[in-house]
């Protein structure tokens, strides 16, 4: 019998935190294994000489993004304390790209939004919506409300 697959898309944000907090209070449910997934762009940092060593756009995140997401992950273990190990998978690219990838292979996709872009964005943000209309398993998004409620229920 195989073991069900939940995927949680992290990208620091408070929305993707509850997404990754339900997707491993609902792994404990399921007797699901999680995958939590951050997916950055990698942009190459060109200094100037005239600069000092000061960054042009201000500073830089202070962590790696394996750095990041696994601090997300420890921060939402200690809330579950009963929950699985989780699989830590860092990715370079489009996010909503590499969560629907990860679908494939997924019995469920959690993600939380922020509710960014425009038009259909606007409502759910560019990444909630990408994966709604290409995943290839069920999705579960994490209203914006769920955080500043801590009603952590999905859509």
């Amino acid at each position: 019998m195989r073991t069900p697959v939940i995927v949680v898309g992290v990208d620091g944000s408070a929305q993707s935190r509850a997404a990754l907090q339900w997707a491993l209070e609902e792994s404990t449910r399921r007797g699901a294994r999680v995958e939590a997934v951050l997916a950055y762009y990698h942009e190459p940092v060109f200094v100037p000489a005239t600069s000092m060593g000061l960054h042009p756009y201000g500073e830089r995140p202070q962590r790696h993004p394996a750095q990041e997401l696994h601090v997300n992950v420890q921060l939402a273990r200690a809330a579950v304390p009963a929950a699985p190990d989780v699989a830590e998978v860092v990715e370079v690219g489009d996010a909503a790209d590499h969560l629907v990838e990860a679908s494939r292979h997924a019995d469920l996709l959690v993600i939380g939004t922020r509710g960014y872009g425009p038009v259909v964005g606007a409502v759910l943000g560019s990444v909630a919506a990408k994966c709604l209309r290409h995943a290839e398993c069920p999705v579960v998004v994490i209203p914006p409300h769920a955080v500043a409620q801590r009603r952590i229920r999905p859509v």
